[in-house]
Order: structure tokens, then C-alpha cells, then sequence
């Protein structure tokens, strides 16, 4: 089984910075293995691949902010596209993460830079839909 973790972040230590938040927890388990555990309640141990995607989606304002509504609305956009491009097993990952639409979802800034991501992950996984 590989997992897909699609994350956004504007901290200063990037997505290595965020990982780390979601596995930083002592003493109980991390967002990471909850989100693991809620999908599969076995896939800790099963997992034999780790996937944490990164792409830029852009150096516009909205995106830059500590409001995280534009940022949430791309990994959503991202999220639902992949899970349809994923469930025809290429590359072979589930994507555990969520997040929720929201109102930003609609505008043409949002959608662009998702259809960028959606690209960069083509770009290196190959084409999900042959």
C-alpha cells in the first residue's frame, strides 16, 4: 500500500515543516497515523511507501496570507482530482488526506493554480489516466 500526503503550508520551514507538525506528537499518535489509522485501521503496517507530494501553486497575495481559505481550496481542488485519477490504480496511492470545500473554490485563481498541481503531479507521476 502507498499513502499520498497533500499538504499546504506558508511557514517559513515549508512542507518539511509541516510534516514535521503532523508526525510531532509524543505522546499520542501523530495527525498523520490518526488519518492513517481512519482509512485503514492496518495500514501502519502495511505501508510499504510514503508519497508527500509538493508543488507551488503560486506567489499571488491570496495565497501568501496567514488566511488559509485560498490554500484550502487548491488542496481541495487537487485532492478531488487525484482521487479520481487515483482510484484506476496509477501510480498505485490513496490519498489519505482531506480537507473541505469552501467559497474560494469558484474562482478562476483557485482553479488555475489547482490545474498546476494537477500538472506537476502528471508531469512527474506520468499520465494517471492511461
Amino acid at each position: 500500500m502507498g499513502a499520498a500526503y497533500i499538504g499546504m503550508t506558508v511557514g517559513r520551514n515549508g512542507i518539511f515543516g509541516r510534516w514535521g507538525d503532523h508526525l510531532g506528537r509524543a505522546l499520542e499518535k501523530s495527525s498523520f497515523q490518526r488519518r492513517l489509522h481512519e482509512f485503514d485501521d492496518s495500514a501502519w503496517g502495511r505501508m510499504n511507501d510514503l508519497v508527500i507530494f509538493w508543488a507551488e501553486i503560486g506567489e499571488e497575495e491570496q495565497f501568501l496570507t496567514v488566511e488559509t481559505s485560498h490554500r484550502e481550496a487548491v488542496e481541495y481542488l487537487v485532492q478531488r482530482q487525484l482521487r479520481i485519477a487515483l482510484a484506476q490504480g496509477r501510480p498505485p496511492l490513496t490519498v489519505i488526506s482531506k480537507v473541505r470545500s469552501n467559497r474560494t473554490v469558484q474562482l478562476p485563481l483557485v482553479q488555475k493554480a489547482a490545474e498546476r498541481v494537477i500538472g506537476h503531479f502528471t508531469d512527474h507521476f506520468g499520465d494517471t489516466h492511461s
